[in-house]
């Protein structure tokens, strides 16, 4: 009877055995987790764990990560796993697993994540080839992101509001978000509430403090701020002399700030 089971076995095609194989270790991986949780929570994986599983299970396409993913997901009374899932599942680039990872953002938004807010607010307002645009939508997304302190929720909000894209537009208020990201160290933002000083944009017109900001988004490598000031040593704007010297020097510098720019949110 064994050898006949062994036999039938060895008959089976190589898909059959690889179904089986991952229903096995499925089945396991739930069975462990499932323990770990109820009986054995020291042994849940750290934030660093899940996040490089996350990797291999969205970029890396491994299928046993993106099950291992889930389970910690199913059984994580916080928002770090579904929101690691949901990136992970929208990293694979199909409609399918689109949908799934929205919902999985959705879930960790719902617990006042500030990421997941910020990744479903990117997502409605750039628009996806499974998601169009909706401007109300990701303004809801970035003021709960905003509204816990996140530098990239508070560039998008000074956009929209700058520009009115999907509000109505308030250019004071843009420039009070813009400020909450340049604090954090935001390049772009930095930027941008430079241009309001620079202009007198929703905020009283201040060169000095405009030059100060382009200088603090140049030195974190932004290549517009740093063109900038090349543009102003040579025209002698934002009260800086004319200096060609000057001028050439930044010029080359956004030549080399362009092949590895400051990251915009």
């Amino acid at each position: 009877m064994i050898a006949g089971a062994a036999a039938a076995r060895s008959r089976m095609r190589p898909g059959v055995h690889r179904a089986i194989a991952s229903a096995a270790l499925a089945a396991a991986l739930a069975g462990l987790l499932g323990a770990a949780w109820v009986t054995h929570a020291a042994r849940t994986p750290d934030t660093a764990q899940i996040e490089a599983l996350a990797q291999q299970a969205g970029a890396g396409r491994d299928d046993i990560a993106m099950q291992h993913l889930r389970l910690i997901a199913e059984h994580d009374d916080g928002a770090i796993a579904p929101r690691l899932l949901g990136d992970a599942l929208i990293a694979r680039n199909t409609a399918e697993a689109f949908r799934d990872g929205l919902a999985w953002l959705a879930k960790a938004a719902a617990k006042d994540d500030a990421d997941a807010n910020m990744a479903l607010g990117k997502l409605h307002f750039l628009g996806t080839p499974f998601l169009a645009r909706n401007y109300p939508a990701a303004y809801r997304h970035f003021a709960a992101a905003g509204a816990n302190g996140h530098a990239g929720a508070a560039y998008y909000l000074g956009l929209m509001l700058r520009n009115g894209y999907g509000v109505r537009e308030n250019r004071a208020a843009a420039a009070r978000w813009f400020a909450l990201a340049a604090e954090k160290k935001s390049a772009a933002a930095m930027f941008m509430l430079a241009n309001a000083y620079r202009e007198g944009d929703g905020v009283a017109r201040d060169e000095k403090r405009a030059l100060e900001l382009y200088e603090e988004a140049a030195e974190l490598e932004l290549p517009e701020a740093i063109q900038t000031l090349a543009m102003a040593y040579r025209n002698g704007e934002l009260g800086l002399p004319q200096d060609e010297m000057q001028a050439r020097h930044f010029s080359l510098e956004t030549a080399h700030a362009l092949k590895h720019p400051a990251l915009v949110p």
